[in-house]
């Protein structure tokens, strides 16, 4: 369980609310910092819906709704780093493909970078994203420019899909966008055996990026191909991915493939 405090720079887990747009607010889950003046503060991007349900329950915190990043804390919170998890605003219960390409949802996202360099006004900005959250990532780093040092996609969705029987959240992917024109250092991280309809290795393959692609078993049984417990969400290896992204972060030596 999650205790707050509430004071601007205090070394503990906070719940972060901001007025986005009116009668609209914008939630972000401040992990506890090592330092009150971490070197950088990575703003994670769930996929899904993005409504993962941050909600204060006797003075506690908590997600309601399972998300990539929630296992990976150990790892990416690291000594000289701040991390912040987004949530969807509070009039959008599904952040569709479509919602997440908007002006709105944009101008949430920049409220709530806002806040993030009022607290943190010499941190340099990573974004990181999973799944469809990597359209509002690249969305909103096409919108700030230079005031985000890096940005992170994993199991990204690169190109259009109809909707159809099998297929999650169809729509354009990031295909409406120029990778190489967002001029911040990109890492694209896949998984090899992505068996989940709007992100196969296929899309991922081409692009001239930094990358790093984890291979490994097929995970079929039992599993839905877009969920937990999948390929797309690198079951059994999300800290081995977490930390290659940590190392390639921070200018360390990383892996470009990973067994």
């Amino acid at each position: 369980m999650i205790s707050f405090l509430f004071t601007p720079f205090a070394l503990a887990d906070q719940l972060i609310t901001v007025k986005s747009r009116p009668n609209v607010s914008q939630s972000l889950l401040l992990w506890e910092p090592h330092t009150a003046n971490p070197e950088t503060v990575i703003l994670l991007i769930p996929g899904g819906s993005g409504n993962i349900g941050l909600s204060l329950k006797d003075g506690q915190a908590k997600a309601e709704r399972p998300h990539l990043f929630l296992g990976q804390r150990e790892v990416l919170l690291q000594k000289k780093m701040a991390v912040m998890v987004m949530n969807a605003p509070s009039d959008q219960e599904d952040l569709t493909q479509n919602i997440r390409m908007s002006s709105n949802h944009v101008a949430d996202m920049q409220i709530a970078v806002k806040e993030i360099q009022r607290r943190f006004p010499k941190s340099r900005l990573v974004i990181m994203a999973h799944s469809r959250g990597t359209i509002s990532a690249a969305y909103l780093a096409q919108s700030l420019g230079d005031q985000v040092s890096a940005l992170v996609l994993l199991s990204g969705l690169y190109q259009a899909y109809l909707p159809g029987p099998n297929m999650p959240s169809s729509g354009p992917g990031l295909s409406k966008l120029d990778l190489s024109s967002l001029k911040m250092p990109m890492l694209l991280v896949h998984h090899a055996k992505d068996a989940c309809p709007v992100s196969p290795v296929s899309d991922f393959s081409p692009i001239t990026i930094p990358k790093i692609l984890v291979s490994g078993i097929e995970i079929t049984d039992k599993v839905h191909p877009c969920g937990p417990g999948s390929n797309h969400w690198f079951a059994g290896k999300e800290n081995d991915v977490a930390q290659e992204i940590i190392n390639w972060i921070s200018g360390k030596s990383w892996k470009s493939s990973l067994p």
